[in-house]
């Protein structure tokens, strides 16, 4: 057996199992995307209660909703009151609503670090009464990785809605 044709079987070796790890890859993939969208929507809808019963509670009428998970795996679920000119902000085990006579500011914060990554992105809305802060990343991360730049890309969109609901005009 000459050199070429060892070469040419520990190539076909070498692609038969690069083959296998990429099926195999692509069959756990879809389960785990399958199991984390299971995971949204789960958390989204509990989220989505806690919204329905502030409706009956303080007899507002939420027309759109906008979910959002953040990297620790809690929602964050943002509902808009054109009638009212409020803001509910829905977190896990509680809410924040937000109108627009208090309304002050909302701003994206994070943390830089020494080595080019980014962590503790949050966004701070300001009210005449307290300061709501509002976790998306608390990892650390590259700002031009996938994850980094999906985090700060969310949470800016997080902040422009309720600045653009609460002061239509400062958009």
């Amino acid at each position: 057996m000459s050199i070429t044709a060892i070469i040419q079987y520990i190539l076909l070796l070498l692609l038969v199992a690069f083959t296998i790890f990429n099926i195999y890859n692509f069959t756990a993939g879809r389960k785990r995307r399958a199991a984390a969208k299971a995971q949204y929507e789960r958390t989204l809808a509990l989220l989505e209660q806690d919204a329905m019963a502030v409706v009956k509670k303080e007899k507002v009428t939420f027309a759109t909703k906008m979910g959002y998970i953040n990297d620790q795996n809690q929602g964050i679920l943002l509902a808009f009151d054109k009638d009212h000119e409020l803001v509910g902000v829905f977190l896990s085990g509680e809410y924040h609503l937000i109108r627009a006579d208090h309304f002050v500011s909302a701003t994206q914060r994070y943390e830089t670090h020494d080595d080019k990554k980014i962590s503790n992105v949050v966004v701070d809305v300001e009210t005449s009464d307290t300061i709501l802060t509002v976790t998306f990343g608390a990892r650390t991360y590259r700002p031009s990785s996938y994850l980094g730049k999906f985090i700060l890309s969310e949470s800016q969109e997080f902040a422009n809605y309720i600045i653009g609901h609460l002061r239509p005009s400062a958009q």
